[in-house]
């Protein structure tokens, strides 16, 4: 079994404004979990638990569905919280321009494995990326008032492909290999 997602990189740049925004806002890790840069992404679709054996036919069904999306940009801007600031769960960066294609092919994708044995999405998909989770519930955490006010110029990251990784967790954190890439067009 691999546990899997698919999932579009970010800029440079993006992983750049990652840092300076831990540098700068000195979250506790006490109580937040933070994804390292180097492995922040867009999920477009969680796959879950998948047996090695079907990772083939999961291919092809999305090379398929995919076949006519062409490369595109979205644009970072913003931070926030999910669910909401009265108790935040996950912090997130953003996504303005193109989120509407993100949510399109997260569609796709999802119709694509519809009757494949990979995890089924309950969630409306919401364009973001993923900074950390925040381990435990109080009222009141250090620094959200100034992450969520936290300003910056909109980055453009550009997307020319779609990559399925396999998660592996690990005590450090997890660590993401890719297992096949789809070129848009």
């Amino acid at each position: 079994m691999k546990r899997t997602f698919l999932a579009v990189n970010v800029s440079d740049e993006t992983r750049q404004l990652i840092v300076s925004l831990h540098q700068e806002l000195h979250f506790s890790k006490q109580y937040i979990r933070f994804v390292s840069p180097k492995t922040v992404h867009v999920t477009l679709k969680f796959l879950g638990d998948v047996k090695t054996e079907i990772i083939p036919d999961i291919i092809a069904n999305i090379e398929s569905s995919i076949r006519s999306i062409q490369k595109f940009d979205y644009i970072c801007s913003g931070t926030g919280v999910f669910p909401n600031v009265n108790k935040p769960r996950i912090l997130w960066l953003g996504i303005t321009k193109g989120s509407d294609i993100l949510a399109g092919i997260s569609k796709t994708l999802n119709q694509a494995l519809v009757n494949m044995p990979v995890k089924k999405e309950d969630r409306e998909f919401r364009s973001h990326i993923t900074l950390g989770r925040i381990k435990e519930t109080r009222k009141s955490l250090p620094d959200i008032d100034r992450f969520t006010k936290y300003s910056f110029d909109p980055i453009v990251n550009h997307v020319d492909q779609i990559i399925l990784y396999e998660s592996i967790l690990t005590s450090q954190g997890a660590i993401h290999k890719p297992l096949h890439k789809f070129l848009l067009k």
